[in-house]
């Protein structure tokens, strides 16, 4: 019988095994092997982990019945309302919530609150409990693709002027191997969602100082155009 401690994440667990072992249990089962918890013990920092402690064995022939249910109970709160039980015929999950037995997912328990659409816990995530769904109409955002950006085709952005903003799009059009002074129809697709929606990679920007100077640096770009 097993208690889960760690389910998919990375450390070296030599606390976690040191305080398994002051509880009196010396066995735990890491990565699907079973081990011995010996002092100083710990694993690779850098990789994922699955660590159950080793609760009880038992024998289905002559259980005794008073065990089983200590063990389960200690498990259960070893392992925060979860337990796993490892046969010849495989590991299985156990949970006092409610649980896909195949999958070991589990679920709160029900409340109220779960089903009312003005709670942050029964609200629909998409609309957030409101029913509807606020868009920005892009056509709005850029009602003639015949301007380039710097004759202003991104009303929120306003055409060309020398200011932190221009120097940002700049960057992005350099990155993207654009000019400002394009028509929106001529770019593509990739461009155009770039400059409204941001990008995943940064930015080199390149600017000048009040004393002349000339300066680089990286910097993320999340976008312009949608958050006005």
């Amino acid at each position: 019988m097993l208690a889960p401690l760690v389910k998919g994440r990375k450390g070296h667990y030599r606390e976690l095994f040191e305080q398994t072992l002051k509880r009196g249990y010396n066995k735990v089962r890491i990565d699907g092997e079973i081990s011995d918890i010996k002092a100083g013990m710990q694993i690779d920092r850098y990789k994922i982990h699955d660590i159950e402690a080793v609760i009880d064995r038992l024998q289905v022939n002559g259980l005794d019945t008073q065990r089983l249910t200590d063990s389960v109970a200690t498990a259960l709160k070893m392992g925060h309302g979860y337990l796993m039980v490892l046969s010849e015929n495989g590991l299985h999950p156990y949970s006092k919530f409610l649980m896909d037995p195949v999958s070991g997912i589990s679920y709160d328990e029900p409340q109220p609150n779960s089903f009312s659409f003005n709670s942050p816990y029964g609200a629909c995530e998409h609309c957030e409990g409101l029913g509807e769904v606020a868009e920005v109409n892009i056509n709005y955002i850029i009602p003639d693709k015949t301007k380039s950006i710097n004759k202003g085709a991104i009303i929120p952005v306003g055409e060309l002027r020398d200011n932190w903003t221009f120097t940002q799009l700049r960057a992005v059009a350099k990155h993207l191997s654009f000019s400002l002074a394009d028509t929106i129809e001529k770019l593509t697709h990739e461009q155009v969602d770039a400059v409204l929606y941001g990008l995943k990679d940064k930015i080199t920007i390149e600017y000048t100082a009040n004393d002349g100077k000339k300066h680089k640096y990286q910097s993320e770009w999340k976008g312009k155009g949608l958050g006005f």
